[in-house]
């Protein structure tokens, strides 16, 4: 994995955080005030950002298994 893809794959990472913090933050609002809204938003977009990396590195170790597989 070279440099430029790292850094592509942070910056589509820091993409879908924002998108949920986006999303979030609105409904929050209507609960809470702002600043206990933004907290709540950015604390559950980092967890739902955790688990869709962990989920696609998953999914990636699973889709190697199954080609070492095949390949037997």
């Amino acid at each position: 994995v070279t440099m430029a893809q790292k850094l592509l794959y942070f910056s589509f990472m820091f993409g879908v955080w924002l998108v949920y913090v986006g999303s979030m933050f609105p409904i929050f609002l209507l609960f809470m005030s702002l600043g206990q809204s933004l907290h709540v938003a950015m604390i559950v977009a980092s967890v739902l950002t955790f688990l869709f990396i962990i989920v696609q590195r998953t999914f990636r170790g699973l889709h190697l298994i199954n080609q070492l597989q095949k390949n037997i």
